[in-house]
């Protein structure tokens, strides 16, 4: 698609206007929708964060559609940037896990951004690549390989998405409250611990460690 171009005069500074660069639109735009979604993310309002004329959006990066396709191929780079740590296979396959997970809940926003585009395969192919890696070091390959690396990526994706979904609703329906007393009669202790959520981090850590071990273990 062809951009529309402008005068360059608002983007030189001087007194037609403040110095922008393309890097600090799309560094704004990424703030955005960070903090608001893509529903606070319109051209007016970025000039107006950046002090400049609309045109001086428009001469960087086009037109709305254009500017959402550079944030998506901004939050493809930045997925990445997988960092695996750890000694051994388990630690080592377990901090993949963590970091798509954390980049996953860091860009809510932006992650929907790259669902609407249908780039989601994309975005995780560089977990995948690390996974196959670190399996291959640990002397999983072929099927089994391909089905740990999924379980692993499923885990994360469904973690996810429980998280988010019981995030903010610390009041448990009436149901489930009634049926807390009766499991509190026989386990107080239990009953207790369930009605109280435990650590997102923690619960993922537990969840994956164990999975990884399993998967790892020779049948």
């Amino acid at each position: 698609m062809e951009r529309t171009r402008a005068t360059p005069k608002p983007a030189q500074g001087g007194p037609a206007g403040p110095r922008v660069t393309r890097d600090a639109v799309l560094d704004t735009a990424m703030r955005l929708v960070m903090e608001t979604g893509t529903e606070g993310l319109s051209m007016r309002k970025l000039a107006a964060e950046l002090g400049v004329a609309v045109t001086s959006i428009y001469w960087h990066v086009g037109n709305r559609e254009a500017l959402i396709d550079e944030l998506v191929e901004r939050v493809l780079q930045d997925m990445g940037t997988i960092r695996v740590t750890g000694r051994t296979p388990v630690t080592r396959i377990v901090s993949i896990a963590q970091a798509n997970r954390r980049m996953i809940l860091d860009r809510p926003h932006l992650i929907s951004l790259v669902r609407e585009r249908g780039l989601e395969s994309l975005m995780m192919l560089p977990a995948r690549r690390a996974l196959v890696r670190e399996f291959a070091a640990a002397g999983v390959h072929g099927a089994r390989a391909a089905l740990a690396v999924q379980a692993v990526q499923f885990q994360v994706a469904g973690f996810v998405m429980l998280e988010r979904a019981l995030t903010g609703h610390p009041q448990e329906p009436a149901q489930v409250q009634a049926w807390l007393a009766e499991v509190a009669e026989g386990d107080p202790e239990l009953a207790d611990n369930l009605h109280t959520p435990g650590a997102p981090d923690a619960l993922f850590d537990v969840a994956v460690r164990s999975m990884v071990e399993s998967l790892l273990r020779e049948d």
